[in-house]
């Protein structure tokens, strides 16, 4: 009996302190999934906050976003054009980096930028002087042309008016294409001693200061454009390739995404610029030429219109010419009419379909005719003249970004049939 109670001491023992310890196991146990419970209660609402903020800066940063293109749209269409100018003129600035011969002893930041800046007095002296030229030249004889063919009173009249035969005494180039070079000297004399002010406050009476500060806002505006102009191209010329990849990292697109609405957006500056403008320009040349050698007044200024009307399709520059033809049959000029037909059929006609091939593998523009007219038109209707290029723009990135919405849903499709 007492070996049997020495036994059995040992063994209460032992259950007394497993269940004890088995306590203390739950307890702990109890301790620790409420610590980890907590734990996880309270990173969800740390995550729940983040994301929170997160959202919260994600709409913050849209309207500034939103803001800052509020304060800069009138100059949107001036930045667009720009970037178009430094994509066409980039690879020739890359290649003078490349092979300049002082390559060694500078830079390529240095040749970079040395570059850009021929680049933009190249196009200052070539492109924005002779298109201001072009206007102040031309813009007296436009308005009279205009106005002229608003007071006929009958079509034949108006059609009389642009083909009328030059007198004898009025044969010179200057009359020809009517720059009124007397008339524009004059003008300038005049300015220049005030004289065209005080006629203007004549004529307008209490509306001159309105009128002047009309004139004046409009001069500001356009010098100012092209400042903006050029100072943008040659940004984009020395650092284009570092700002688009900042857009690239902070936009919340994907990389490919950004790259095929780049493509995009490159596509239809050159299919404008090169594949359209390009066509349209010698259109215009060869027109207003022949209208130079038929002897027609104010050729230039049609050759110009025949140029614009070459972007409607079908009837294109028939629209300028055909009246042409049928003022001269009016004069019972019928070798001029043939020779004008002749002319209109065969090569201001045949242009676009032999020029337009050569320059679209310059410049590839992916959009139907009709939808570029819409596009055109459409944005001077909505945006005013620089819709002409936003307009297009907004369309054929429209048109790319459902393309990319298709792709994104036939990728899962495609995977899932692989």
């Amino acid at each position: 009996m007492t070996n049997n109670k020495k036994d059995l001491f040992p063994t209460k023992m032992n259950d007394l302190v497993t269940s004890a310890s088995r306590d203390f196991s739950t307890i702990d146990e109890t301790k620790l999934s409420l610590i980890s419970g907590g734990q996880i209660c309270y990173s969800f609402q740390n995550q729940k906050l983040l994301d929170g903020r997160a959202n919260l800066m994600k709409w913050c940063a849209l309207a500034l976003s939103l803001l800052t293109l509020f304060i800069t749209y009138r100059y949107v269409s001036i930045v667009v054009l720009a970037v178009w100018f430094a994509s066409i003129c980039r690879p020739l600035m890359e290649y003078l980096v490349k092979y300049l011969p002082l390559k060694k002893r500078t830079s390529k930041e240095t040749r970079s930028q040395a570059i850009a800046a021929t680049i933009i007095i190249v196009i200052v002296l070539c492109v924005i002087i002779p298109i201001i030229v072009l206007i102040v030249a031309l813009s007296n004889s436009a308005l009279n042309l205009i106005a002229r063919l608003a007071q006929s009173s009958t079509v034949r009249n108006a059609i009389n008016f642009i083909v009328v035969p030059l007198t004898s005494n009025s044969t010179s180039t200057s009359d020809l294409f009517d720059f009124s070079s007397t008339n524009t000297t004059s003008f300038i004399q005049r300015l220049l001693a005030q004289q065209e002010l005080t006629d203007a406050v004549k004529s307008f009476g209490g509306k001159a200061l309105s009128v002047l500060s009309l004139v004046a806002n409009a001069t500001a505006q356009f010098v100012i454009g092209i400042l903006i102009f050029l100072i943008a191209t040659y940004t984009f010329l020395v650092d284009g390739p570092e700002l688009w990849q900042w857009m690239i990292n902070h936009s919340p697109l994907s990389a490919k995404h950004m790259n095929r609405l780049k493509k995009a957006f490159d596509e239809t500056g050159r299919g404008l610029l090169i594949g359209v403008g390009l066509t349209c320009l010698v259109q215009g040349i060869v027109a207003a030429i022949a209208y130079l050698c038929l002897r027609i007044p104010r050729a230039l200024v049609l050759g110009l219109l025949t140029g614009f009307c070459s972007l409607i399709p079908i009837i294109g520059t028939a629209i300028v010419w055909i009246p042409i033809t049928i003022g001269f049959i009016f004069q019972t000029q019928y070798i001029k009419a043939g020779i004008m037909i002749v002319v209109g059929v065969l090569v201001i006609g045949s242009i676009d379909n032999l020029l337009r091939p050569l320059f679209s593998k310059l410049g590839a523009f992916e959009m139907s005719t009709l939808l570029l007219l819409l596009s055109i038109f459409g944005g001077i209707e909505m945006l005013g003249p620089w819709g002409a290029l936003l307009g297009p723009v907004i369309v054929r990135l429209a048109t790319e970004a459902l393309i990319l919405v298709r792709e994104d849903q036939e990728e899962p499709e495609q995977q899932e049939n692989n």
